[in-house]
């Protein structure tokens, strides 16, 4: 499957290279379902369709076909980030996963057509590579292979080259690939191409949004469930793997509605509306061991802003100050611990909620000091700003 989401989770996995500017991340998990193709396809669908191949070439056939697959899914992604970028919205990054893959973009489409011609350019270049993988194959086979493939398929498919082989199951599974994705389930594309005609016809993203999500979960829900009979009815356990799949859907159906609600509750806010401005500070030249006694110890603060005279210098927490030994604490200060001024561990008083909410995901539920002209003014972390939305619903929100 392929999922456009907004913002950015936290980074994983390595980076690969940039394309038209834009990142591309491959996650760990690919790893799992790359493995899980190729071994279906050297031992089973290649040596079913060709007994006489040697074992080298029906691996490295399975091989090249799973990569190129995977090529596949990033020129999906692709297309996706490309019509948001003629849109004038920004994608950082593209992260191929155990699923699939996600484009990220940074922000919502401004109107339904935006939508729809985002959503709608992914199974296009699906189907049309799997349009395209097959022209090949069929070239390849030429006319008299093409005939007998209807008469006696057994045969035609044994006399068919590696590359002709490949091209075959890429070009059916782009195709698959294409369908499914078209499904009018929330975040599937066919679920945002879904969303899109409700928004263009209601006027409202948030009601446009919720039933696409919905169809989504319920989709999900009946993926589980055939999932559950194939297993239980069957008794064929590939029905686990419709079962993780429904699974995930329903998830990120849910969290993709709960995101867009978060990014319309912010829209308009600004980080020095949602920190917390109750906070303490300690003086630089304190020593470690004077910290620990009258602040760490005293108070349930996690993040201590240090200062030197009023101007913010850094930060020290717990686990700064754990790493260094019991009789190192009289002589050190926290200055000299504090962790430096960087865009990791600062944030602007001034800036949007939505843009530190992304940052902030990728330091987990970590406070963070917010800053303004150089003073220190708040504290801030992810659970804060969640929970300002939770008493300022978006407009239409139930």
């Amino acid at each position: 499957m392929t999922d456009l989401r907004i913002g950015g989770a936290e980074r994983s996995g390595i980076r690969l290279f940039d394309i038209f500017g834009i990142e591309i991340r491959l996650d760990w998990s690919v790893l799992i379902i790359f493995a899980l193709i190729v071994y279906s396809l050297g031992a089973g669908l290649f040596p079913q369709w060709h007994e006489s191949w040697s074992v080298a070439t029906t691996w490295l056939t399975a091989v090249s076909a799973g990569v190129i697959f995977f090529a596949s899914l990033l020129a999906h992604e692709l297309s996706h980030s490309l019509m948001a970028r003629r849109f004038g919205i920004r994608v950082p990054r593209i992260t191929l996963f155990l699923f699939g893959g996600m484009a990220e973009i940074e922000a919502e489409a401004r109107a339904p057509r935006e939508e729809f011609a985002i959503a709608v350019v992914g199974p296009l270049m699906s189907m049309a590579l799997g349009v395209g993988f097959s022209f090949v194959a069929g070239a390849l086979m030429g006319e008299e292979t093409l005939a007998r493939l209807a008469e006696d398929p057994e045969t035609a498919m044994a006399a068919l080259s590696p590359l002709a082989t490949a091209c075959i199951w890429l070009g059916s599974v782009n195709m698959m690939l294409a369908i499914f994705n078209l499904v009018p389930g929330f975040p599937l594309d066919g679920g945002r191409v879904f969303r899109a005609l409700i928004w263009w016809i209601t006027g409202d993203a948030v009601r446009a949004t919720r039933l696409a999500s919905n169809a989504g979960r319920a989709f999900g829900w009946a993926i589980v469930a055939l999932g559950f009979y194939n297993v239980l009815g069957l008794g064929n356990l590939g029905g686990l793997w419709l079962i993780l799949i429904g699974w995930f859907l329903t998830h990120i159906a849910r969290s993709s509605y709960t995101q867009m609600i978060t990014e319309r509750s912010l829209r308009s806010v600004r980080l020095a509306d949602v920190m917390r401005t109750r906070f303490e500070t300690v003086s630089a030249d304190t020593s470690v061991e004077r910290f620990v006694e009258e602040c760490l110890l005293r108070s349930s603060q996690q993040l201590w802003p240090v200062v030197d005279d009023g101007r913010h210098v850094g930060t020290v927490s717990w686990s700064d100050v754990a790493g260094l030994a019991p009789e190192q604490r009289r002589s050190v200060t926290v200055a000299e611990l504090a962790t430096g001024l960087d865009e990791a561990h600062t944030l602007e008083a001034g800036e949007m909620a939505t843009a530190a909410l992304r940052r902030l995901g990728s330091v987990g539920d970590q406070p963070v000091a917010v800053l303004r002209d150089g003073r220190v003014v708040g504290l801030v972390r992810a659970g804060d700003i969640l929970r300002w939305t939770l008493m300022h619903p978006a407009d239409g929100e139930p």
